[in-house]
């Protein structure tokens, strides 16, 4: 086994384990590395040795370590981006009353890298580092407003539209007008597309550079989080705080 192949093997452990919060044990592990349990088994006693994976003592699952975590702080502490939108997120969440994100895309995806809870509580799909479509969240398609047509070609290409409400986008047609209209009015409205029950406005933010570099969000309940409140309020709230990080970047629009 060469040693790319054994890093290669390592990071598909512990991007397995990421998605399996519970734990697995070395049995489903195996399976779904298509490797045999002793080679398993040797690679996830270098990762506990290190601090990467650790063991449940009762079930006796593989779950992620402590060590994952510091690495990830440590990273998100590097995100300028977060420490520049850190006051415009309390700001939002606390006149809005909502949850309020800040998201980056990453290999054609929406990454979570920080969130603010409002003062409701609401279970959301949402989490700091989680993972999500582009075409389906409020967040995703702000941050599809500063693709090229090329870019779009290609996500489709490998994402796919997929379908996860009735409202959800599904064809490049109709990507393709929204995101003329989220260039035009600034902002965009996840309407119940990845979540039913849950909507949102998001805008996107602007390096020195003009690329899109984040977005911001406010969601909340359809029943709180309405079209006419997005209009006579949320609208402005959202912009006026994506502008303002945009210009903390260096952006200055032409």
């Amino acid at each position: 086994m060469s040693q790319v192949q054994s890093v290669e093997r390592t990071l598909s452990i512990l991007e397995i384990l990421s998605a399996y919060p519970e734990g697995l044990s070395i049995a489903n592990l195996s399976k779904e590395l298509s490797l045999a349990k002793s080679t398993v088994h040797r690679l996830l006693s270098t990762l506990m040795t290190n601090g990467y994976v650790q063991q449940d003592e009762q079930t006796g699952h593989y779950r992620l370590g402590i060590q994952c975590l510091v690495l990830a702080s440590s990273l998100l502490n590097q995100l300028d981006i977060r420490k520049v939108a850190k006051e415009a997120l309390h700001i939002l969440a606390k006149s809005s009353g909502e949850v309020v994100h800040l998201c980056i895309h990453d290999r054609n995806e929406v990454v979570y890298i920080d969130k603010v809870e409002s003062d409701h509580t609401l279970r959301m799909y949402s989490q700091i580092g989680r993972r999500a479509l582009m075409h389906c969240t409020g967040v995703g398609k702000a941050l599809l407003s500063g693709f090229t047509e090329e870019q779009i070609d290609h996500l489709i290409a490998e994402k796919r539209l997929a379908k996860f409400t009735e409202t959800t986008i599904t064809n490049k047609a109709n990507l393709q007008k929204e995101l003329r209209e989220i260039r035009d009015r600034g902002y965009a409205i996840d309407e119940q597309e990845h979540e039913k029950g849950i909507r949102c406005i998001a805008a996107p933010i602007y390096d020195h550079d003009g690329n899109v570099v984040a977005a911001i969000s406010i969601a909340g309940p359809a029943d709180r989080v309405t079209n006419e409140r997005i209009k006579e309020d949320l609208a402005q709230a959202i912009l006026t705080q994506s502008k303002q990080i945009s210009a903390k970047l260096g952006y200055i629009k032409k």
